[in-house]
């Protein structure tokens, strides 16, 4: 639905300006004389009106389709979809012919960059075929050296031809058909170059601090669908099969895989000072699994057996805190999940470039530096806790999507979602008074909600066409929404259920394949077994279906009779831009009130499984439906039970304090409650706050940055301003950096508070941040780690070149992964716009895996793998939005080939740009954007039509909201601190 637009009736159109139907309104010049014109004339006017009649049919006969366009375009401009485009399909692997064993041998060559590369394959055929098709991409196969034997008896195969087929496949056809049920075994040799996007296999660089040299190491990353890059293979997970892998490697550096080595090193024929590291076979794993690093890293064990770490000998110190966590977690999840540990060893190795985070190899898990390192020096609370989780995230793996893998990548969440949500519990038992488990309400609960809640939101279950479609579901769906259903499954079914479930879903499909219906039929079974059935049991099949394979989530509308104390319940699918489908979902429904105010139960005590529902409830004054928002949804109360909640907020726990600043909020930008709501709930809870409680502290800065976004650039933003600063008076004056608490949620809340605090260049915050800055240039202090970025950013923010290039110089000098990250967001903080555009320009400059800088006429290099960090410092930068969108535009093509496409790096620079943008004038220079990249488009397609959503709704909100906010903002500016009355 078009949204309503500004008033402009006072202002004709184009159209009407041409038609003047109305000559008194829009007439400059008007007289009431008369003119009379000869008949002759008229006659000769008649036949040039109807000649010019004729020509101007002829002239839209041939410009028809580019007027309509035209006209398509203008109304597009609120359209409430993307423009329909025609998906591609890449045919899947034939499943005729299951391979069952690879023997792969390498040998990489670090002069040529190249590795050469030999693989057997038993295949066994499932039907008579004639031909073999596997994945292949960026590899020169050697024709001359294919084979294709049977396995019991080496009788050759003939082959009739070899050729690359489209959507990356090779296909090899025999002359005489491979017969139902006989194994063979497939030998191809190949040779391929180090990837340059680090993906496949590649080699990667960095600066050994102790001998002064710039060092390579080769590394892999296989997932999702890059194994293929490597070697020549079935690249489905669904095709699980053993590898025995053997790898060559000069004597002076060593190679970790999958698996234990088999012995000692063996002698390399033909080259010297070479040696082979034969590797024991793994068990049933896919392609994406498979990993190996060739380096001089340097190993420490850890206190569980057959476990080390790796890195480079200036860091290996650092992974201690790694290693001191590994067995609490390991041991935790093997107990929770009543499955032991599946792999036989474990390497844990920190790579110096590396595309994602981490990534859960079987039995070699690799990550990037800054999430594998701790350093107690330069490493903040923050980077800890992310380490934490990252560790325990990839554990988790080990057994979902490692021993149980998905059949294909429609049900990436099984894994996904599984191994974020135990990563939770697996933190809070390796730090216990942290109270880990709440921040999966602000972690993974409100984005996945706020990913959630646009039109073009998918199903955490969806159909994958193509291998474009692959790389793009690992999201906030998969990972937050996922662990989000998975959190909600637990619930409902009770956690001795849920265990029992998840455990013969591991055991029946150990070292196999499952799809999402496998796994309910699981949590079926365990739930027929349990003697108190959860209310309204008929399967969880059922109940979660529309979860699982529909897009969105419902809002719960109640309505209640203060007479009868009954409630009405309405459900329908939430949706920031006002329309919506018809999707109903099973809602479980718990209920705590200020009569019976226990939030420690949150079991359901009612189905919503239609559109509506009534309930009797005990209350007086209120109640909470959605306790600790564990069921995945909204809730909207009526007038009267809101009020009584902003009153007694305080008397109700952080938790859901959390959940109710944040559903009100939400429901005030859709539109379905008055802003009146959410911003006296802030102001009574940060008014009365005075112990602080982090979760719903950062809930609440993080919903009033939406607000700070739109309002940056209008009137209403010093009011805005005035009320974030009355409201959190005492918060801001409690917390600044002289504080010296330094337990786990004082340090978290010191960063959240500060980061607010320091927005305004006349606070003491500010004031004190620039002071400390300048100490540290003149080398009389160090910043502490935890509120390093903020005293960075605030006084880059304020300052001019000497704090910008103080700071660079000391990116350049540091080797600590998380200070360089610090840094580099800094540096995007800046409001000196030649600033920013030299760190843009820097993206595209330089060599294959590094980024280029000019400073002082000397030149810098920065990590490819920071690309996407830089953009977004300086796109989240009000003074950098418009030229990152310049240099986004302008710099396309050379974007995609520098930085490929493997991360989704260039769909986070795109939705990294809608931060500050809010009119319709930008929303159509984001169309026009995606109107000239056409077919160059590439991956970033469905992110490109979500920033363009995103601001959509923006510009809509402007509209519907501005007024009303600003006069609310006017009309409370001298009560704000006693926004509760």
């Amino acid at each position: 639905m078009a949204p309503k637009k500004m008033d402009y009736s006072s202002v004709p159109t184009s159209v009407e300006l041409d038609n003047n139907f109305n000559g008194r309104k829009y007439t400059v010049n008007s007289s009431n004389n008369k003119v009379v014109i000869p008949r002759s004339i008229c006659a000769l006017l008649t036949l040039a009106a109807i000649l010019l009649a004729l020509l101007s049919a002829l002239i839209v006969f041939l410009l028809v389709p580019k007027c309509g366009q035209e006209q398509s375009d203008s109304q597009s401009l609120f359209s409430d979809k993307p423009s329909a485009v025609a998906e591609e399909i890449d045919p899947r692997l034939p499943v005729e012919l299951e391979p069952l064993y690879y023997k792969l041998n390498l040998v990489p060559d670090f002069q040529r960059q190249t590795i050469d590369g030999t693989v057997e394959i038993r295949l066994r055929a499932n039907e008579d075929k004639y031909e073999v098709i596997f994945n292949v991409k960026d590899l020169r196969i050697d024709s001359n050296y294919t084979e294709l034997r049977l396995a019991n008896s080496n009788q050759t195969v003939e082959l009739e031809d070899q050729e690359q087929i489209p959507s990356e496949r090779f296909r090899i056809t025999t002359k005489e058909p491979l017969k139902k049920g006989e194994t063979y075994v497939l030998v191809l040799k190949y040779d391929t170059d180090f990837n340059s996007h680090l993906l496949g296999i590649y080699n990667s660089r960095y600066f050994d601090g102790r001998n002064k040299k710039t060092k390579s190491l080769v590394s892999t990353q296989f997932s999702p669908i890059d194994a293929r890059r490597g070697f020549p293979c079935f690249d489905e997970p669904s095709f699980k099969s053993i590898f025995s892998i053997s790898i060559a490697r000069p004597t002076s550096l060593s190679t970790v895989s999958n698996m234990p080595k088999k012995g000692d090193p063996q002698p390399f024929e033909d080259r010297k000072d070479w040696v082979w590291d034969h590797y024991e076979d793994t068990p049933p794993i896919p392609t994406y699994l498979v990993a190996f690093v060739i380096s001089d890293f340097k190993s420490a064990t850890a206190s569980r057996p057959s476990t080390e770490l790796w890195a480079t000998q200036s860091f290996l110190s650092q992974t201690q805190y790694a290693a001191d966590l590994l067995p609490v977690m390991i041991n935790y999840l093997q107990s929770y999940l009543n499955v032991s540990f599946p792999v036989k060893k474990l390497d844990l190795v920190a790579i110096p470039e590396f595309g994602f985070g981490a990534m859960e190899n079987w039995g070699l898990i690799t990550f990037r530096e800054s999430m594998l390192l701790f350093d107690r020096n330069n490493t903040s609370i923050e980077d800890q806790k992310n380490i934490a989780h990252v560790l325990a995230h990839e554990l988790a793996h080990q057994w979902f999507g490692n021993l149980v893998t998905p059949k294909w990548w429609d049900d990436l969440w099984l894994k996904e979602g599984f191994s974020t949500y135990l990563s939770y519990l697996a933190v809070a038992k390796a730090h216990p008074k942290w109270t880990y488990t709440q921040e999966i309400f602000p972690n993974e609960l409100t984005k996945a909600l706020e990913n959630d809640a646009y039109l073009s939101s998918e199903a955490v279950s969806k159909q994958i066409k193509n291998n474009k479609q692959i790389r793009q579901i690992f999201g906030a769906g998969s990972y937050s929404k996922g662990a989000c259903l998975v959190r909600m499954l637990n619930n409902f079914l009770t956690e001795p259920t849920f265990l029992k479930g998840v455990k013969y879903y591991l055991d029946r499909y150990k070292f196999k394949n499952a799809d999402h219906k496998d796994l309910l039929k699981c949590f079926d079974d365990a739930a027929a077994e349990n003697v108190n059935p959860f209310v309204n049991f008929t399967n969880v099949g059922d109940i979660m279906e529309n979860w699982i394979s529909k897009p969105g989530f419902p809002v719960l509308t109640i309505t209640t009779n203060m007479e009868t104390k009954a409630i009405t319940i309405r459900q329908k699918r939430f949706s920031l831009e006002g329309s919506s489908d018809d999707t109903l979902w099973w809602v479980p429904i718990s209920i705590a009130t200020d009569l019976d105010p226990d939030f420690r139960d949150s079991s359901p005590k009612a189905w919503l499984q239609g559109e509506s529902i009534t309930l009797p409830v005990n209350f007086a004054n209120w109640y909470i439906v959605n306790v600790n928002q564990t069921g995945y949804y909204m809730v909207n109360y009526d007038e009267q039970i809101w009020r009584a909640l902003i009153k007694d907020i305080m008397n109700v726990p952080p938790l859901t304090r959390a959940q109710l600043i944040g559903d009100s909020m939400e429901l005030a930008k859709a539109n379905l409650l008055d802003y009146d709501i959410p911003l006296r709930l802030i102001a009574n809870m940060a008014v009365n706050d005075k112990m602080i409680m982090f979760v719903p502290t950062l809930v609440a800065f993080n919903k009033l940055e939406f607000l700070s976004d739109m309002l940056i650039n209008t009137p209403a933003f010093g009011l805005f301003e005035n009320y974030h600063k009355t409201i959190f008076k005492d918060t801001y004056h409690t917390v600044d950096f002289s504080n010296t608490l330094d337990d786990y949620l004082s340090l978290r809340i010191m960063k959240t508070v500060l980061e607010w605090s320091c927005r305004s260049v006349e606070s003491r915050c500010a004031i004190l941040a620039h002071s400390l800055y300048r100490k540290w240039m003149q080398g009389s202090i160090v910043i502490q780690p935890n509120v390093r970025h903020i005293v960075y950013c605030t006084a880059i923010r304020q300052g001019g070149k000497a704090e910008w290039d103080f700071a660079y110089h000391e990116y350049r000098r540091t080797n600590s992964p998380t200070e360089k990250n610090v840094l580099l967001d800094a540096l995007g903080c800046t409001k000196q716009e030649w600033l920013l555009s030299r760190m843009l320009k820097a993206i595209l400059e330089g060599q294959t895996s590094y980024l280029n800088i000019v400073l002082d006429d000397e030149t810098y290099s920065m990590r490819i793998q920071d690309a996407d960090r830089i953009f977004e410092s300086i796109a989240n930068n009000k003074a950098g939005s418009q030229l990152a969108f310049n240099f986004l535009r302008r710099n396309w093509d050379d974007l995609r080939e520098h930085l490929g496409e493997g991360f989704d790096i260039l769909n986070k620079l795109i939705l990294s740009i809608p931060k500050h943008m809010n009119t319709e004038f930008q929303l159509a220079e984001l169309q026009k954007f995606k109107e000239e990249l056409g077919d160059r488009i590439g991956h970033a397609g469905p992110a490109l039509d979500r920033a363009i959503e995103i601001v959509r709704t923006k510009v809509v909100w402007m509209q519907k909201n501005y007024k009303s906010l600003e006069q609310w903002l006017y009309a409370h500016q001298d009560n704000f601190g006693y926004g509760s009355k």
